[in-house]
């Protein structure tokens, strides 16, 4: 291992221990708590210390779904940091999507300083008295893994790693370090080495062979198996594997409520994103990794049907409430479990089912197709956006989805293509989280599809001032029905015959009047454009792609799309 030179104070110990444990960048949102990690930073580039890449973040949401988005990209969790209780306060819904998404994350908030006079980092204005906690961490503590507060400088290497180590482990998710400014300040013990080995990452889980010998028996007898999921890997192992055992063993799958798209469109096996009629018939099905993989109050599966349940934490003991069917639960890192299906199931492949099912799935893929095109008109449809964007998707881009085009309208060419938001909810998350994606690496097409609700969730005036500053060359599509559609539709649903639903504008729905976000991109030297009929969107979009891939400029495209049922 390269020797390090030894750190002067516990900031320096910090970041070159962070550098040590694989973190590229910090994704900073300061305040004056930061004053010895800027001093770090500061003595770092003049005394060519190894520390990670500090990046200016003009609001927390952005720092927090950008870390999100380059971990998906690269399946590397990064650093935050924050400033004191309210910047952790304006963090907190990033959190939650990461603890939902099981996206690891090191994150950081200052703490108001601790004494009064005396030492160095002492209080020094009024904010901080008022931004003393008893319980800063509280705010956080339900949705992160693991968390401690800084006591004495010579710990922080070693929570460091711990943090780490607990980030990393199966099921991933994000932890927090609380950083009062006196033991950040205070000097790092003389000649001690900041380089030793990291701590070990826990290995994955791998499966109880008598479980995969019994769910293996059960899907080789079955006459109508069906697979669901709903997330892959960054690296796509999952879908690689899934996708020969899908296509050996004659087996539907379907990625219903898909927050990262496992299987290419074209696979024959690849069955839609909607369980519907599959779940009615099958005889076994096998829920891979699937919190959500049907809703109870409109479908279950057949009387007769068994269900397994194969995942890193197959009870999703982080849900208090949650009660699918389960006769078979199998704790398993996903790829492992799978190939160690494989391995197991010994029935040949059913020609006649394996037909049947590509026939219906070639189908259904056209008619979607179909019902896709027509809808160029103006407003035009999120379907024929769907389509349009699938048109200029290269196999290695990809669509951060939040509420805006509907995948089943796709054409993915591979896993990773269409990442949605967590079931969490938090919006906002999308264009954040394509800038970390495009971070990560430039070159590759990253496109924000948003709802325009999620786009002002989004803070956009600081992410556009972040794809400027650090040369982002973005697609952000903002799909503008002027209305928050998803709280219309559960009003529909839950109150079919309400009154609610016999007026023209709901309550609490309305976004008008809009503002123009075409001027907000511009304001950061970015291309914007709008779009009104259909018909002009694939111009546009040739036009938008070569802002960004000849100026390496980020691009807007405001498109004017019907309200969906």
């Amino acid at each position: 291992m390269t020797a390090f030179p030894i750190p002067s104070t516990a900031a320096e110990a910090l970041l070159m221990r962070l550098k040590v444990n694989g973190v590229d960048y910090l994704f900073g949102n300061a305040g004056t708590d930061f004053a010895p990690v800027i001093e770090a930073f500061a003595n770092a580039a003049l005394k060519n210390l190894p520390v990670p890449e500090p990046l200016v973040m003009p609001h927390e949401c952005a720092a927090i779904g950008m870390a999100h988005g380059y971990y998906l990209a690269t399946g590397r969790p990064q650093a935050a940091m924050v400033h004191v209780n309210v910047g952790l306060a304006n963090s907190v819904m990033g959190l939650i999507n990461m603890a939902s998404d099981n996206v690891p994350l090191f994150m950081m908030a200052g703490r108001t300083p601790l004494t009064e006079h005396k030492r160095t980092g002492a209080r020094m204005t009024p904010i901080q008295y008022g931004q003393e906690m008893r319980d800063q961490t509280g705010l956080i503590r339900d949705v992160v893994k693991w968390d401690y507060e800084l006591r004495y400088p010579e710990q922080v290497a070693d929570l460091v790693d711990r943090g780490m180590a607990i980030a990393k482990s199966a099921p991933m998710g994000p932890v927090y370090l609380g950083l009062p400014r006196e033991p950040l300040a205070e000097s790092w013990p003389d000649g001690r080495a900041i380089n030793t080995a990291i701590q070990a990452i826990p290995t994955q889980p791998a499966p109880d062979p008598a479980a995969i010998s019994q769910a293996a028996e059960w899907l080789d007898r079955a006459h109508h198996p069906l697979i669901i999921c709903q997330r892959g890997d960054p690296e796509g192992q999952l879908s690689q594997v899934l996708s020969d055992l899908a296509a050996n063993h004659a087996i539907p799958v379907v990625e219903n409520f898909s927050v990262q798209n496992i299987l290419p469109s074209a696979h024959p096996m690849q069955s839609g994103f909607d369980t519907g009629t599959w779940l009615g018939d099958a005889d076994i099905v096998l829920a891979i990794d699937t919190e959500v993989p049907w809703i109870q109050r409109d479908q279950s599966p057949g009387t007769d049907a068994k269900v397994i349940h194969l995942g890193v934490d197959p009870l999703f003991t982080r849900m208090p409430a949650r009660s699918y069917q389960s006769d078979l639960a199998i704790t398993s890192d996903p790829v492992t479990g799978i190939e160690a299906l494989a391995a197991a199931m010994t029935g040949a492949r059913n020609l006649e089912r394996f037909n049947t099912i590509r026939e219906k799935n070639e189908a259904r893929r056209a008619n979607a197709r179909a019902r896709a095109l027509k809808g160029n008109g103006s407003p035009m449809t999120p379907a024929f956006v769907a389509a349009c964007l699938s048109n200029i998707l290269s196999e290695d881009g990809r669509i951060f989805n939040e509420l805006g085009a509907p995948t089943p309208f796709m054409d993915l060419k591979g896993p990773n293509q269409a990442i949605s938001n967590p079931y969490s909810g938090g919006l906002g998350w999308g264009l954040p989280a394509a800038l970390g994606a495009s971070l990560a690496n430039p070159r590759r097409l990253n496109i924000a599809c948003v709802g325009d609700g999620s786009y002002i969730f989004s803070n956009p005036v600081a992410c556009h001032q972040i794809a400027e500053a650090h040369d982002l060359p973005v697609l952000i599509i903002v799909m503008n029905n002027g209305i928050w559609n998803a709280v219309r539709r559960a009003a529909r649903n839950v109150y079919p015959e309400g009154n609610a639903n016999k007026m023209n504008v709901m309550p609490l729905t309305s976004l008008q009047p809009m503002p123009d976000f075409c001027r907000i991109t511009e304001a950061s030297r970015g291309y914007a454009e709008r779009v009104e009929t259909g018909d002009d969107l694939p111009g546009a979009l040739d036009r938008a792609l070569n802002v960004i891939q000849i100026e390496k400029r980020h691009a807007l495209l405001e498109l004017k799309v019907v309200v969906t049922d």
